[in-house]
């Protein structure tokens, strides 16, 4: 077995199957750039990129299966902020464009000192944070 030369190692993409593709891009469009991700399109795929990670959107061929946070699966997709501040700005997007917000930002000591996070929902239901974190590097 090899090991993982280091720079490598890490998430490469993740893939989110949402209910109505066309619903999902027109929020996803507006959210992750906020929250520092660019778009990129191709004919065949909507990605999402920051760094060296993708976020793809697909649209989902089971209708009926919603998403279910405590289910089997995703529980919920956390994203970095670079501030409080980025936080902050995003919840004003998210009540600007009518987002389903589970929670306002807050502090959240629990986690960690001085995590900071708004939790929301995509069109799907799809659980989604944006959190900052003063020890990480960004």
């Amino acid at each position: 077995m090899s090991a993982v030369q280091p720079g490598i190692a890490g998430l490469n993409h993740l893939c989110l199957c949402v209910h109505e593709l066309d619903v999902a891009l027109a929020f996803y469009d507006r959210v992750m750039p906020a929250m520092g991700w660019q778009p990129r399109r191709s004919a065949e795929s909507r990605a999402y990129v920051a760094g060296n990670y993708e976020l793809y959107l697909q649209q989902s061929k089971q209708a009926d299966a919603g998403f279910q946070r405590y289910g089997i699966g995703l529980q919920h997709l956390a994203c970095n902020a670079p501030s409080r501040a980025a936080v902050d700005a995003l919840y004003a997007l998210l009540l600007d464009i009518g987002a389903d917000i589970s929670d306002a930002p807050a502090d959240y000591p629990q986690y960690s000192a001085g995590y900071y996070a708004v939790f929301f929902r995509d069109p799907s239901g799809i659980a989604l944070e944006f959190c900052y974190t003063p020890h990480m590097i960004l």
